[in-house]
């Protein structure tokens, strides 16, 4: 989420439009909110921060953002995940879990 952080509020500055335009192919890979609900168990799940919630309130009222039911559950769950997460199923299921986002194009 930082990183996206990052990127979105470079972009998003005054001076930084030909930024945005360079980088708008940019894909996101990662736990989208029904990878969560079936590939997470609880105890993996990450209680959001104050900061967590303050960026993710910030996210949702941007105009650029797109997806933004993906950060409305998180808010709604007071929860996150991080992608290591998926470790619980073996050490070698975050590959594949990547390389099955990229071959389905299931990326943001």
């Amino acid at each position: 989420m930082d990183l996206f952080i990052a990127f979105f509020l470079h972009a998003t500055r005054e001076n930084s439009a030909k930024s945005f335009i360079r980088a708008c192919n940019v894909k996101w890979l990662g736990l989208r909110k029904d990878d969560i609900n079936q590939l997470i168990p609880e105890e993996c799940l990450v209680p959001l921060k104050p900061r967590d919630l303050q960026i993710a309130k910030s996210l949702m009222s941007s105009e650029i953002l797109q997806h933004k039911e993906e950060v409305a559950a998180m808010v709604e769950s007071g929860r996150r995940a991080e992608i290591e997460a998926l470790y619980c199923h073996g050490y070698d299921y975050l590959g594949k879990f990547l390389a099955m986002k990229i071959v389905q194009a299931n990326y943001l």
